[in-house]
């Protein structure tokens, strides 16, 4: 694992991520106006991504921290500009994006976020495998199908049933894509054992659950401004009770598959049937996994992505649905 900054605190550590992640985003072409680039100061990336890889150098950290702006400032830009109910610019968007990850050459960027991307994948993809290559690819696409099914459902006013929004939320939430990119940033690399495959994919997809559900929970008001769904609107619809009541399913839902969570990383961390050779590679993984989802949830409480003020429709659009 590479060091951290010696000499330096966490504290004064996530707020020099905060300031550097700033620069790339208007290097970049992302920070496009003064409010967006309050909104991501507010965001306080640079904090998250120090919780995230707290062992990481500094470029592994800053690396981390640009990734998590560019999945949330093109989320946004979706949610905010309405572009989120309008399917085909979606899959336009996303078609974009999706080439610049699978082009064999340098392609020629048509946006600031196919910039950002560009950037991005050309200093992450060459320090990983083929199969994380491939899997990351795998994960982003899987993102935009399922934006764009989001995007169908918004413009046609769907309502899904409780186990469709669930499996679809896993999708749109951008966990597994990032919990790719920490396994790059964090020196962690999903294990190269086939035996623990099932199980790592179960630990995955609880961490992207409890990340999605709890984000629900805290933009909830705000979505109901926006007329757009929640966990807890669909729980509220599917069980016939008030917001509150629902917030209260919801929260318990969450708990519960936390502890389902911490479950399945205890028995991976305990390395039973798995060889010798794996076992610390698996432990780093399980470890690397439950840094990124224990910062996502201190991050959900403390960002300031959520204040009302971002909910003023003054970037032309609706007020935003939140996701990370």
């Amino acid at each position: 694992m590479r060091s951290a900054c010696p000499g330096v605190s966490a504290e004064a550590r996530g707020k020099q991520l905060n300031s550097s992640v700033l620069a790339w985003a208007r290097r970049v072409g992302l920070g496009t106006g003064t409010v967006e680039e309050e909104r991501l100061a507010a965001m306080r990336l640079g904090e998250f991504a120090a919780r995230v890889v707290p062992e990481a150098g500094a470029a592994e950290a800053e690396l981390t921290a640009q990734w998590a702006a560019f999945v949330c400032l093109v989320d946004d830009r979706l949610d905010r500009g309405g572009l989120g109910s309008r399917p085909e610019e979606v899959r336009a968007l996303f078609g974009g994006l999706l080439g610049v990850l699978t082009a064999n050459r340098a392609v020629v960027s048509s946006g600031e976020v196919e910039t950002a991307l560009t950037d991005l994948w050309r200093r992450t993809a060459p320090c990983m495998s083929s199969r994380w290559r491939e899997r990351f690819i795998t994960d982003y696409r899987e993102f935009a199908q399922a934006t764009y099914q989001e995007a169908t459902g918004r413009r046609d006013r769907v309502g899904l049933p409780l186990d469709d929004y669930i499996l679809l939320r896993r999708r749109t939430i951008t966990v597994f894509p990032m919990a790719d990119i920490v396994e790059c940033t964090a020196g962690a690399p999903w294990p190269d054992h086939l035996g623990c495959d099932l199980a790592v994919r179960a630990l995955r997809q609880a961490a992207a659950d409890v990340a999605g559900w709890t984000n629900d929970l805290v933009s909830a008001d705000g979505d109901l401004q926006a007329g757009q769904e929640s966990l807890v609107a669909v729980v509220g619809r599917e069980h016939g009770c008030s917001p509150s009541a629902a917030h209260e399913r919801v929260t318990t839902m969450r708990d519960d598959r936390l502890r389902d969570f911490y479950t399945i990383a205890a028995v991976l961390a305990a390395g039973e049937g798995v060889p010798p050779a794996a076992r610390e590679p698996l432990r780093s993984y399980v470890g690397a996994l439950g840094s990124f989802l224990a910062a996502t949830l201190h991050w959900l409480g403390v960002t300031g992505r959520f204040e009302t003020r971002w909910l003023s429709g003054s970037h032309g659009g609706p007020a935003s649905s939140v996701v990370l």
